[in-house]
């Protein structure tokens, strides 16, 4: 008798188990791409806003440090105050100024206007020296005796210091505070500069070093070393970071350019520095009525917008709608040409009726005491979805950070003597 053959069940999943196997595992997958999707969106948006504020930061610092040195007189401690020339002050404003280098193929959303801020000052440089042979004054002894007529030799403590004295450089040897300036230097050996002093710029008006010893100084005294006569300028500029990048793919940055005082007008000689790339906009606000800072004014700050012309009760417009009034130094910030409401000008004679207003004041920065507040506006590095309003379009991010405060050397008048 045959024996009955086992049925065999066949291996697998089957069709049906399949499909809901596959069902499940394609919904888990999705989940799993949205979770590392939005993982991946939250690294770069935060990496991207945590970028934007470190540059932010680093750039108020900077300028924080800057602003402290406006108006630095130190040729004053030597008895030459700055010749200043009434058609370039000391310390002062272009609003809304067009940017340079805007490439004329460009986003709708880019920068092309910006405030300019310029400002004075003799600019220290960052080490002292001794001296260790003094130039011998014409007619009297030296003590510790050096060589004659017009050479020193200074110790600067590193041979980087050394040669960071060039020619224009001035020192003042501190021991009784006479005032030299570098007309050539004629050798560096390690730490040690020799110079050969000559009169300085505004010699021939008793404003400056005339190129003489007239003094008697030890071996030892104290040098301070500084550039004299400089203007620094702040603004914002198209610039090429990346080599390889196309001539349209420019970046707006904030940039610090520097140079000798000019009365015609500025132009830089030192190598810019960048202070902070990706600038969206750069502001900057003045008041010396400090009292109506935080009064609903347009009064309280030269360089915020009137008020809604059709609604005067209104607040002052916001900054976006620009610079409404001031067209630029003479006619807005220190304006006498119809100067608006939130002017300099109309704020000093407000505040003091009797003070000299500051377009008849070259060195208005340094007797009236001036509350500066600069805006720096900067952007994320690229365009995302993630921070526009609308949907399926792209947009930077932005964050602006400002620095408020009163520069050191505002209102510290100078000395009548």
């Amino acid at each position: 008798m045959a024996e009955p053959r086992p049925s065999r069940r066949s291996d697998g999943f089957s069709l049906v188990e399949m499909l809901v196997a596959l069902v499940f595992t394609m919904v888990l997958m999705a989940g799993m791409a949205a979770v590392f999707k939005a993982s991946l969106s939250t690294l770069f948006t935060s990496g991207e806003s945590l970028s934007s504020a470190r540059r932010n930061r680093m750039s108020i610092d900077l300028m924080g440090v800057d602003l402290d040195t406006a108006c630095m007189y130190l040729q004053q401690l030597t008895g030459f105050p700055p010749m200043i020339n009434a058609a370039n002050p000391a310390f002062y404003v272009e609003p809304n100024m067009p940017i340079a280098n805007l490439p004329a193929t460009h986003l709708a959303t880019d920068p092309t206007s910006a405030d300019e801020l310029f400002f004075y000052l003799d600019q220290p440089l960052a080490f002292q020296g001794t001296v260790v042979t003094p130039a011998a004054p014409n007619g009297q002894g030296v003590l510790n005796a050096g060589p004659a007529g017009n050479t020193f030799v200074l110790d600067c403590v590193t041979n980087t210091n050394a040669l960071q004295v060039t020619a224009g450089t001035q020192f003042v040897v501190e021991d009784i505070w006479e005032a030299f300036q570098v007309a050539a230097v004629n050798g560096v050996n390690g730490s040690q500069v020799t110079v050969t002093i000559g009169p300085g710029i505004n010699a021939n008006v008793s404003y400056g070093p005339n190129g003489s010893v007239t003094n008697s100084h030890a071996i030892g005294a104290t040098v301070m070393f500084y550039l004299p006569s400089q203007m620094v300028r702040y603004s914002v500029q198209y610039l090429k970071l990346d080599p390889n990048a196309a001539d349209s793919n420019l970046i707006p940055c904030l940039v610090r350019d520097q140079g000798p005082y000019n009365t015609a007008a500025f132009a830089a000689t030192l190598p810019q520095q960048i202070i902070t790339e990706n600038v969206q906009a750069f502001k900057v606000y003045l008041s010396v009525s400090p009292n109506l800072v935080n009064v609903n004014s347009a009064a309280a700050w030269a360089g915020v917008p009137p008020a809604d012309p059709g609604n005067p009760g209104a607040l002052p417009l916001p900054r976006s709608s620009g610079w409404t009034g001031l067209a630029g130094w003479n006619s807005g910030i220190l304006g006498t040409t119809a100067p608006d409401a939130a002017s300099i000008t109309t704020q000093v004679a407000t505040a003091s009726p009797n003070a000299t207003l500051p377009a008849n004041d070259v060195d208005w920065f340094r007797d009236i005491p001036t509350l500066v507040r600069v805006d720096v506006t900067t952007r994320t590095a690229a365009q995302r979805t993630e921070y526009a309003a609308a949907a399926n379009t792209a947009a930077f991010k932005t964050l602006t950070q400002s620095l408020m405060f009163v520069p050191r050397h505002s209102g510290l008048q100078m000395n009548s003597n």
